[in-house]
């Protein structure tokens, strides 16, 4: 299925009319210990070890001169395995037929793109996002830096940690370069991280800047049992950047973008990679194996 110009025309277009490229217009409210969703094309990873999955760093930090030349180094090395995503789905939306209704109500469904941004840890052709990029959609495409375009399957998404694996479909298909995974307990405030994205539509952006904080609790719940110790950081992260990997300079990422405070300047948000395996951890977990023997 070809990713066509007037696809992302039409999908950048409705993205200005909104206040978020990502999020859906009527999105339910995430219950505070949500469990991972597997989903059947999971079946893809019955054949696949865990520890497998992805790239670990060698170095997550690394001292190196911070020379004028240093982050373009760093950002052409990880321009291939970053991806922009474009999803069609249908929103959930609810009509009103008479004010202040008493059933809420009527829920339809509108057909909607939306678009973000991923980044490949396998090169068999998995990747991850957010969750909230991929929600209600009905087809998810990708484009590469190179301007090729597949169409991926959603194996997996948790809703807590906001994160969604996906794998390229098809067969006979190319080695994709990946990025190394980094250990995001060994990094700290002040540590320098360059983020890249799709925001708006642009295409391929790269910011750069700090991190400001680690183990960043921004929930309303205290009590819950799971819960995002989010990397805060200045680096730019605009809507459509959501899903796309937060890098330090060694090369390896030890985040997925998640969202900036609309309301301040230079306050954004990343997933950290222990966490993310956590997610990844829970989908190959005896239990999903178990589920994926069934039908879902």
């Amino acid at each position: 299925m070809a990713l066509t110009k007037p696809f992302i025309v039409i999908t950048v277009s409705s993205l200005l009319m909104m206040v978020s490229g990502c999020v859906s217009p009527d999105r339910p409210k995430v219950e505070a210990n949500a469990p991972v969703m597997i989903y059947p094309e999971a079946r893809a990873l019955n054949n696949v070890s865990f520890r497998d999955l992805f790239q670990p760093a060698s170095n997550t930090l690394q001292e190196r001169p911070l020379t004028t030349g240093l982050i373009r180094q760093v950002a052409d090395d990880s321009k291939d395995a970053v991806v922009s995503i474009f999803v069609k789905s249908n929103s959930p939306y609810r009509i009103n037929l008479i004010p202040f209704s008493p059933i809420g109500g009527i829920p339809v469904k509108v057909p909607g793109l939306g678009l973000g941004s991923g980044f490949f840890i396998h090169e068999d052709g998995y990747l991850l996002t957010n969750g909230h990029v991929i929600e209600n959609a009905e087809v998810v495409m990708i484009l590469t830096k190179e301007g090729k375009d597949y169409e991926v399957s959603v194996l997996a998404v948790d809703p807590v940690y906001d994160l969604a694996l996906l794998k390229v479909k098809g067969e006979s298909l190319p080695k994709f370069k990946v990025l190394p995974m980094g250990n995001s307990r060994q990094v700290d405030a002040g540590d320098m991280v360059i983020a890249v994205g799709n925001p708006l539509g642009l295409g391929h952006t790269v910011t750069s800047g700090i991190i400001s904080q680690t183990y960043r609790n921004i929930t309303e719940n205290t009590e819950a049992e799971r819960g995002v110790d989010y990397i805060q950081t200045d680096t730019a992260i605009n809507p459509g950047s959501s899903g796309g990997p937060l890098i330090t300079l060694s090369g390896s990422w030890v985040g997925v973008n998640t969202a900036m405070l609309a309301s301040a300047q230079g306050i954004g948000f990343a997933v950290p990679s222990h966490q993310v395996l956590e997610f990844l951890a829970a989908v190959f977990s005896s239990e999903a194996r178990e589920m994926l023997k069934e039908d879902l």
